[in-house]
Parts: structure tokens; sequence; C-alpha cells
């Protein structure tokens, strides 16, 4: 469902991993295939991109750069662009 006018784009959240504690940048897509994406708030944490499919699938890309993560928010497709230099060329995880 697209986003309306009014509703927020952006917002964080804290991730709990083995490692510890990871604070993420989120972005709502608009978008058929993708609803949200996000990565880690500052760049001396892990780089990773955290993705959520419309269909309720979420994944993790493991060594996706923080530049790359924001290009891919600020894509103007941003299904293409994670299609052409994220998936399949990093490695993942599902998450559920």
């Amino acid at each position: 469902m697209p986003l309306k006018d009014n509703e927020p784009r952006e917002w964080e959240f804290d991730r709990p991993t083995p490692e510890g504690t990871i604070l993420l940048k989120c972005r709502f897509i608009r978008s058929s295939n993708v609803k949200w994406i996000g990565w880690p708030r500052t760049v001396v944490q892990s780089p990773l991109l955290f993705v959520e499919f419309n269909d309720g699938s979420r994944y993790v890309y493991l060594d996706v750069t923080r530049q790359q993560a924001v290009a891919a928010a600020y894509a103007e497709s941003t299904g293409k662009y994670l299609a052409e230099h994220i998936i399949g060329k990093k490695t993942y995880h599902r998450l559920r």
C-alpha cells in the first residue's frame, strides 16, 4: 500500500543481535515489492542491510556498505537497485 503524504517515511529502532544491539535507520519504500529497508545508523557498526518485502519476508544482507544502503533507500527503483547490486551478490540470512 502506498504511503500517504503525511505518514513518516523514516524511523529508527534497535535490533538485538548475538554481537549486541544495532541501532537501525529505516525508510519506508514506495514499491510493489519492498516495504522498508534499514541499515546501521553509525558507520562503526557492521555493514548490514535489512529488507522487509511486501509479502512479510525479512532478510539481512551482510557486507552492504552504508553508501549502498542509502543508495538503495533513495533509488528511483529500490527493487531494481537491490536486484542489480545486492540480491545474489551478498550473503544473506532470512529472518522471517
